[in-house]
């Protein structure tokens, strides 16, 4: 028996376009990219089975480069680079999942959604730095740099 029949025995996978949903009988779900599941699966099916289901399904779990768990799953946690799940969420959310039902990491949700706290500090400082300027009464004035006015002495061509 290879690892990959180990691993998904009692398991529904359900592929919906670029995303993979793995749902474990009573221990939860797992969504990953369809990609990183069909390259997981090659492997696994190329790796004979140690005979403990667990072990076979944490490994073939621990193969997969970006998945997001459903709440309350206890096979394995959310994992992946913060680019990676919020890549994967962003795909699931045009698939029709409900991102409420699964665990995302705070990097990842920052990447999606942007903290406003940081967007209307930065707006704050830019309109502080302009009325800042406004109400300087001080006059500027400008005067040429002499290294840059136009000597008519000085032949500029360099035809020679």
């Amino acid at each position: 028996m290879s690892l990959l029949d180990s691993a998904l025995r009692r398991v529904q996978v359900r592929k919906a376009g670029e995303v993979t949903l793995i749902v474990f009988d009573g221990l939860g779900a797992v969504a990953t990219d369809t990609l990183g599941f069909r390259s997981a699966e090659r492997w696994a099916f190329s790796r004979i089975s140690s005979g403990n289901v667990v072990r076979d399904r944490t490994t073939f779990l621990e193969r997969l480069e970006t998945a997001i768990v459903r709440r309350g799953t206890s096979v394995t946690t959310t994992h992946g680079t913060s680019r990676g799940v919020a890549g994967l969420a962003k795909k699931m959310k045009q698939a029709g999942y409900n991102l409420s039902e699964w665990q995302l990491t705070q990097a990842a949700k920052d990447i999606l959604d942007p903290p406003a706290e940081d967007k209307t500090k930065d707006d704050a400082d830019a309109e502080s730095a302009d009325n800042e300027h406004a109400d300087d009464p001080t006059p500027i004035e400008v005067t040429p740099r002499r290294d840059t006015v136009d000597r008519p002495g000085i032949d500029h061509s360099l035809d020679d």
